[in-house]
């Protein structure tokens, strides 16, 4: 299944794959590594989309959230 990469540059399969790099990964291969990872074929995996949705919506929230009521 094909992914991008997201956060980080990823170094995978003895190549270093920069932040914004689409490649082409087995399950097993994802494994450890899936925070950095957004499918790209979402009709064949809508649950895996989705839950990087509500990820980034909770890091989100919690930036905002530590912005607020700091300041002097």
């Amino acid at each position: 299944m094909k992914y991008k990469i997201d956060k980080s540059d990823l170094f995978i399969n003895s190549k270093l794959h920069p932040e914004g790099s689409e490649v082409d990964l087995t399950k097993d291969q994802t494994k450890g590594i899936e925070d950095f990872l957004i499918p790209i074929n979402e009709s064949s995996h809508p649950e895996l989309v989705e839950g990087q949705k509500k990820l980034k919506t909770k890091s989100s929230e919690a930036s905002a959230k530590e912005g607020k009521g700091n300041k002097k």
